[in-house]
């Protein structure tokens, strides 16, 4: 789990400025946003009528995400929407 907190300062504030910010972030939890993980993500895409659900779609060999068509379509995320040539993939599960 990763957490992160983005604080506005001014490109000539003191170090001093600086340290309290930092400090008001550390009591300040409404400041403090979640970064949920890859794996989490990729779990709770609803794949439903989507190219990472088509039995033409082929992920790259480096990527989680992004794949090609085998039908011949442009290359993309698999949660772009379905196509004309979409045959759902038995195999593939929600």
């Amino acid at each position: 789990m990763k957490y992160v907190c983005e604080i506005e300062l001014p490109d000539n504030a003191s170090i001093m400025t600086f340290l309290d910010a930092i400090a008001q972030a550390g009591r300040d939890e409404s400041k403090w946003k979640r970064i949920h993980a890859l794996p989490e993500r990729m779990a709770r895409t609803d794949l439903t009528d989507k190219c990472g659900s088509c039995k033409h779609f082929c992920l790259w060999h480096d990527s989680d995400s992004n794949g090609c068509c085998k039908a011949g379509h442009p290359w993309g995320k698999r949660s772009r929407p379905k196509c004309k040539d979409y045959e759902r993939n038995e195999e593939w599960q929600k």
